[in-house]
């Protein structure tokens, strides 16, 4: 076995000490397998509305879609009639975002996030006609409620809305 090495002269334990920095990270497993397969579970009040559950597809404060999401959403797209006009809705919770962390905000996450699911619909379905818009938090699906997480993310959502 290996002797640990002394350190050069010059060099004191307490400076070694200084010099090491310990971190306890939080690691949060991140995993859409499974997930996008559940794409409509949100309850819409309207006909002519599927709803897009936001945190099954993305990650938190990001609008990049994985590449297993853009099947099922077609796949959930297929409901709308060939030609139709469909307007592409993304929301968000009341919940700001960490402006010191990121230079967007809910709406333009919620925008972002609604022109990502509408790229992905027009490369599966290139008949339809896609108007995308982001109202941030300004249409909540439910009022929140702080002690119950469920009704914020039941706000985070892009709908499709579609018909006459």
């Amino acid at each position: 076995m290996q002797e640990k090495p002394e350190p050069p002269s010059d060099v004191t334990s307490g400076m070694l000490a200084e010099s090491v920095t310990r971190f306890n990270p939080v690691i949060t497993p991140f995993t859409t397998e499974g997930t996008v397969e559940e794409l409509g579970g949100g309850e819409a009040e309207e006909e002519d509305v599927l709803v897009l559950e936001a945190d099954l597809l993305f990650r938190s404060n990001e609008w990049e879609l994985p590449a297993n999401a853009i099947q099922p959403i077609a796949e959930l797209a297929e409901v709308v009639p060939e030609g139709a006009s469909v307007d592409v809705h993304g929301h968000t919770d009341s919940l700001p975002v960490d402006e010191t962390q990121f230079d967007f905000d809910n709406r333009e996450l919620s925008e972002n996030r609604a022109q990502a699911v509408a790229d992905a619909l027009a490369e599966e379905r290139p008949d339809l006609t896609l108007n995308v818009e982001g109202f941030g938090d300004e249409q909540p699906a439910v009022r929140e409620d702080p002690d119950d997480s469920s009704t914020f993310a039941a706000n985070r959502r892009v709908e499709l809305r579609y018909g006459d």
